[in-house]
């Protein structure tokens, strides 16, 4: 089965050229990124080992 097309957006006018800036495009947002989350290693799960003193 086919789905139809979703109707297009009318605050969108197909016409108008896209910005080259994308902050034009989401004025409100900051200019950066926060930082990216750290991820555990396979050699450092990170977390509290509970009490396990680290290997040397």
């Amino acid at each position: 089965m086919v789905t139809p097309l979703p109707e297009p957006d009318p605050l969108i006018d197909p016409t108008e050229p896209a910005p080259d800036d994308p902050g034009e495009l989401l004025p409100d947002t900051p200019d950066t990124l926060p930082p990216a989350p750290i991820e555990p290693s396979p050699e450092d799960p990170g977390g509290d080992p509970g009490g396990v003193p680290e290997p040397a």
